[in-house]
Protein backbone atom coordinates (compact mmCIF):
# COMPACT_ATOMS: atom_id res chain seq x y z
CA UNK A 1 0.00 0.00 0.00
CA UNK A 2 2.80 2.42 0.84
CA UNK A 3 4.68 1.52 -2.33
CA UNK A 4 1.60 2.26 -4.42
CA UNK A 5 1.00 5.55 -2.60
CA UNK A 6 4.58 6.75 -3.10
CA UNK A 7 4.48 5.73 -6.75
CA UNK A 8 1.20 7.62 -7.18
CA UNK A 9 2.58 10.69 -5.39
CA UNK A 10 5.77 10.60 -7.43
CA UNK A 11 3.78 10.54 -10.65
CA UNK A 12 1.63 13.45 -9.48
CA UNK A 13 4.63 15.61 -8.53
CA UNK A 14 6.38 14.78 -11.80
CA UNK A 15 3.31 16.00 -13.70
CA UNK A 16 3.27 19.25 -11.71
CA UNK A 17 6.92 19.94 -12.31
CA UNK A 18 8.45 19.35 -8.88
CA UNK A 19 7.55 20.06 -5.28
CA UNK A 20 6.06 23.36 -4.16
CA UNK A 21 6.95 25.17 -0.95
CA UNK A 22 4.33 25.14 1.79
CA UNK A 23 3.92 28.91 1.95
CA UNK A 24 3.55 29.49 -1.79
CA UNK A 25 0.11 29.37 -3.33
CA UNK A 26 -0.25 26.94 -6.21
CA UNK A 27 -1.16 28.33 -9.62
CA UNK A 28 -4.80 27.97 -10.59
CA UNK A 29 -3.97 25.55 -13.40
CA UNK A 30 -2.31 23.01 -11.10
CA UNK A 31 -4.77 23.28 -8.18
CA UNK A 32 -6.29 19.87 -8.81
CA UNK A 33 -6.80 17.53 -5.89
CA UNK A 34 -5.37 14.05 -5.90
CA UNK A 35 -4.87 11.25 -3.41
CA UNK A 36 -1.74 12.69 -1.83
CA UNK A 37 -2.29 16.44 -2.13
CA UNK A 38 -2.16 18.86 0.75
CA UNK A 39 -4.66 21.64 1.41
CA UNK A 40 -3.49 25.20 1.75
CA UNK A 41 -2.89 26.23 5.37
CA UNK A 42 -5.77 28.08 6.97
CA UNK A 43 -4.23 30.86 9.04
CA UNK A 44 -7.16 31.95 11.15
CA UNK A 45 -7.68 33.55 14.52
CA UNK A 46 -9.82 32.99 17.58
CA UNK A 47 -12.75 35.02 16.29
CA UNK A 48 -13.17 32.60 13.38
CA UNK A 49 -13.15 29.73 15.85
CA UNK A 50 -15.85 31.52 17.82
CA UNK A 51 -18.13 31.54 14.79
CA UNK A 52 -17.05 28.16 13.42
CA UNK A 53 -17.71 26.37 16.72
CA UNK A 54 -20.75 28.36 17.87
CA UNK A 55 -22.37 25.31 19.45
CA UNK A 56 -19.27 24.74 21.57
CA UNK A 57 -18.92 28.38 22.57
CA UNK A 58 -22.58 28.66 23.54
CA UNK A 59 -22.42 25.34 25.45
CA UNK A 60 -24.98 23.69 23.17
CA UNK A 61 -22.96 20.50 22.85
CA UNK A 62 -23.50 17.38 24.90
CA UNK A 63 -21.53 17.59 28.18
CA UNK A 64 -20.47 13.93 28.21
CA UNK A 65 -17.05 14.66 26.67
CA UNK A 66 -16.33 17.33 29.26
CA UNK A 67 -17.47 14.99 32.03
CA UNK A 68 -15.11 12.32 30.70
CA UNK A 69 -12.16 14.74 30.77
CA UNK A 70 -12.93 15.79 34.34
CA UNK A 71 -13.42 12.13 35.27
CA UNK A 72 -9.99 11.27 33.85
CA UNK A 73 -8.39 14.09 35.84
CA UNK A 74 -10.16 13.00 39.03
CA UNK A 75 -9.15 9.38 38.49
CA UNK A 76 -5.50 10.44 37.98
CA UNK A 77 -5.65 12.24 41.31
CA UNK A 78 -7.35 9.29 43.02
CA UNK A 79 -4.94 6.71 41.60
CA UNK A 80 -1.83 8.67 42.62
CA UNK A 81 -2.83 10.17 45.96
CA UNK A 82 -5.41 7.62 47.11
CA UNK A 83 -2.99 4.82 48.04
CA UNK A 84 -0.61 7.27 49.75
CA UNK A 85 -3.41 8.76 51.84
CA UNK A 86 -4.70 5.29 52.67
CA UNK A 87 -1.27 4.16 53.87
CA UNK A 88 -0.97 7.34 55.97
CA UNK A 89 -4.32 6.54 57.57
CA UNK A 90 -3.36 2.91 58.11
CA UNK A 91 -0.06 3.67 59.81
CA UNK A 92 -0.73 6.99 61.58
CA UNK A 93 -4.51 7.29 61.93
CA UNK A 94 -4.83 10.42 59.80
CA UNK A 95 -4.97 10.89 56.03
CA UNK A 96 -2.67 13.91 55.87
CA UNK A 97 0.13 14.62 58.34
CA UNK A 98 0.13 17.77 60.45
CA UNK A 99 2.28 20.64 59.29
CA UNK A 100 5.57 20.68 61.24
CA UNK A 101 4.49 17.53 63.01
CA UNK A 102 6.84 15.14 64.72
CA UNK A 103 8.36 12.39 62.65
CA UNK A 104 10.07 9.12 63.47
CA UNK A 105 13.47 10.66 62.79
CA UNK A 106 15.49 11.90 65.74
CA UNK A 107 17.95 14.78 65.77
CA UNK A 108 20.82 12.47 66.70
CA UNK A 109 20.12 9.92 64.01
CA UNK A 110 23.01 11.11 61.83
Amino acid sequence: LLRAATRFAGAATARRGGLQLAGRPLPAASATRSFVSRSAPRLGHNLEDHYDMAEFMCKMHHPLGEYMIWGCMLSMFAVTFGPMMHSNYYFTGRFLPKDQGNTQLCDDSW
